[in-house]
């Protein structure tokens, strides 16, 4: 089983409450992927602890933290912990656990990805990808790297607001609009970049947090790119969206997205503020890219340059 699997096996499972199925898939598995440590061991709490399990969820977080594990504070507001979170020994937990998230928040350094396309002498079109919540720099690049294939530059920079090892996200809509730029300051110093062919997508957060970077003209993009959009409060944009910038949008969304919500409020704001934007819907899609990703970033590329 790759991680991977693993992980679909989980979003199967846990739509349909059948928690301590998905819990005894993951504790078969986990040991086959050590470098998923942290990610792992916070699944297992939530599942314990819709389980009724509190016992083991203690011992579960405990064995994480001995092992030199963290977790953001920001994790433990999932209400899949509400069973346990009273509890005086997990609060004390939680404590420990978030002072040495800030302990380490301190000591992480700017980090890209960046996929080349084979023609670089001449002005290149950039494409700028930002992972997911819970992701990092390589989240997403086999879906980015569509768009090298088709001769653009891409940059895939990594938040540097970490949720655990290795994890990052994108809460802090400033935090966040400052990494992308000092990413993108050192890009143009290397690469001649196209002013006018400049794209900026996401998925799930990262798409929430791209099109705040869009709408705050800091990042001079023609248009976004929204894959399973998701933003904690979409009304953080309406200020930036009454600016109205020239910026138009393209949106990939799937029906049996939990998350949907969230982008038709998106969707309502640029509606409100006369901001263009195209919507495809796939009937069949979760929270997660379409098969055909090419297609729909083609579609989105002729939409956005459409004059």
């Amino acid at each position: 089983m790759t991680f991977q699997e693993l992980t679909d096996e989980l979003m199967r499972l846990y739509p349909q409450g059948k928690y301590a199925e998905a819990l005894e898939s993951i504790e078969q598995n986990a040991d086959l992927f050590p470098e998923q440590a942290a990610r792992i061991t916070f699944w297992r709490m939530c599942l314990l602890s819709l389980c009724g399990r509190a016992d083991d969820v203690i011992s579960v977080f405990r064995q994480g933290l001995d092992a030199g594990l963290w977790w953001s504070e920001s994790l433990f507001v999932d209400t899949d912990l509400d069973h346990v979170r009273n509890l005086p020994v997990f609060k004390q937990l939680a404590a420990e656990s978030n002072k040495r998230a800030m302990e380490m928040q301190s000591q992480i350094q700017p980090a890209r990805t960046l996929l080349i396309p084979d023609d670089t002498a001449r002005e290149l079109p950039l494409f700028i990808g930002l992972h997911g919540r819970n992701g990092h720099k390589d989240s997403n690049v086999e879906y980015w790297e569509i768009a090298r294939q088709h001769g653009w530059l891409v940059l895939s920079p990594q938040s540097k607001q970490a949720i655990f090892p290795g994890s990052y996200c994108w809460e802090d809509n400033e935090q966040g609009l400052a990494d992308i730029l000092f990413h993108l300051g050192e890009v143009k110093n290397i690469y001649q970049v196209d002013p006018n062919r400049i794209i900026i997508a996401g998925f799930s957060q990262g798409s929430g947090m791209a099109i705040y970077a869009a709408l705050s003209g800091n990042v001079e993009a023609r248009g976004f790119i929204g894959v399973g959009t998701f933003m904690v409060e979409p009304d953080s944009l309406i200020p930036l969206a009454s600016q109205q910038p020239a910026l138009r949008g393209y949106f990939i969304t799937g029906e049996k997205d939990q998350t949907l919500g969230k982008a038709r409020a998106i969707q309502n704001i640029l509606r409100e503020h006369n901001i263009p934007f195209e919507e495809e819907v796939h009937p069949d899609l979760g929270h997660e890219f379409p098969l055909d990703f090419e297609g729909s970033f083609e579609k989105a590329i002729n939409f956005i340059f459409t004059e």
